[in-house]
């Protein structure tokens, strides 16, 4: 008899101490779970055309869980514990990407839709009842039946940066469809309530697939999750970003101190080599690795190359379009032109080894006018200082 035990937890203390060594060169993560394999073999080797047999071997190798707080009350669970090698990861990465993970994979697309993450507790989950999943059907003359279950689900960080993964269902919703799609009949049992807990219960074929498939989905989405880690997730790339971040910003502050501006792609990850940053008090800017004295800004152009694309008029049916408008019959559908901008931010430097920067920021009219008008700032200063040598100051072109 295999006994499936559902066990308290304690929350892991992460540690955040990790050098930059560790994240300049970390080591791959792999994750492991022998249970998987263990419990998937079990239910193979079990495995009988005849549903109802499958499902009376599998109910003799597998207990249901017992609730304490629930006196009497049995539930089907299956607990697994999957170990990583080379832990370095933050808990709040790890739950972004299961979560984001099962939002995108059409198998786990409605529970995903469902979690919530407990960032303090290290652990996401949903309770039973927030949605149901469709495990299995059964034709029956004019009819089908599709048994569908509601379970909960908890993924928590344990000691030693062990990840639980839990599942528990004690119901199952079992509607009956005509042939015209619509439902005749609706039951929710209890899972002991019906075959092969009780021989004599009705619908045994249905509830039978339905018992068998319920522990298949709960290892298949262990053993999914598995996969997805080993081959998405083997470095936080999240976390390492943040960390590479902070040693260079940490860095640079002992350099130049606070910069006054910093310039940046909120969409990516954090990185100093894809700022601007301005340090008024060291007439510094630090940009892709280099360092730029304002008094050698010459000058900062922003250009706008435009795409057109011509609008067009599409004619149905018969007759003539003259002008947009259909005659004898025809109807005319016209799109209108389109331009789509494509800015980018040109800046002269007075220095041989960076004699020019280019800034791409597309038809982000509103990034390129905030680098501008940080250059503008610069060169009407640097006017300012320099009365006898006048530098132009930021212009704009639109490429025809």
């Amino acid at each position: 008899m295999v006994v499936t035990m559902v066990t308290a937890y304690s929350i892991a203390q992460t540690s955040t101490n990790l050098n930059f060594g560790q994240a300049k060169q970390p080591p791959a993560m792999q994750w492991f779970c022998p249970e998987i394999e263990k419990y998937q073999g079990i239910l193979l080797s079990l495995q009988d055309n005849d549903s109802k047999n499958y499902a009376n071997k599998v109910m003799q190798k597998f207990e249901l869980y017992e609730d304490p707080s629930l006196p009497g009350e049995k539930i089907l669970a299956t607990m697994a514990v999957m170990n990583v090698e080379n832990p370095l990861f933050n808990s709040e990465n790890l739950f972004d990407h299961i979560s984001l993970w099962m939002k995108k994979n059409k198998d786990y697309k409605k529970l995903g839709e469902k979690l919530s993450i407990d960032k303090k507790k290290k652990k996401m989950f949903f309770p039973a009842g927030a949605v149901f999943v469709n495990i299995a059907n059964h034709g029956a003359f004019a009819s089908v039946f599709r048994v569908s279950i509601s379970p909960s689900l908890l993924i928590a960080i344990a000691d030693d940066n062990k990840l639980i993964i839990s599942f528990m269902v004690n119901r199952y919703l079992n509607e009956e469809f005509g042939s015209d799609n619509k439902i005749i009949t609706r039951n929710n049992p209890k899972i002991v309530e019906v075959y092969p807990f009780v021989p004599k219960s009705s619908h045994k074929n249905t509830y039978a697939k339905a018992y068998v498939a319920t522990y298949l989905y709960f290892w298949k989405f262990i053993s999914d999750l598995r996969n997805e880690l080993n081959t998405n997730y083997t470095i936080d790339k999240k976390m390492l970003a943040s960390m590479r971040y902070k040693v260079s910003n940490d860095s640079l502050f002992t350099l130049y101190g606070e910069p006054t501006n910093v310039i940046s792609d909120q969409k990516t990850l954090p990185d100093v080599n894809k700022e601007m940053r301005f340090y008024e008090a060291q007439q510094k800017l630090v940009f892709m690795g280099k360092t730029i004295n304002f008094k050698d800004i010459l000058s900062c152009e922003v250009v706008d190359d435009p795409q057109f694309i011509p609008g067009r008029t599409t004619v149905y049916g018969g007759g003539l379009c003259i002008f947009g408008f259909g005659i004898g019959g025809a109807e005319a559908y016209s799109t209108p032109d389109k331009v789509i901008h494509n800015y980018v931010v040109d800046i002269k430097i007075d220095n041989l080894a960076i004699p020019f920067i280019r800034i791409a920021t597309g038809q982000n009219e509103h990034k390129a006018t905030e680098i501008a008008s940080v250059f503008d700032y610069i060169l009407r200063h640097q006017n300012n200082k320099n009365a006898g040598s006048q530098k132009s100051r930021v212009t704009r072109r639109t490429k025809r």
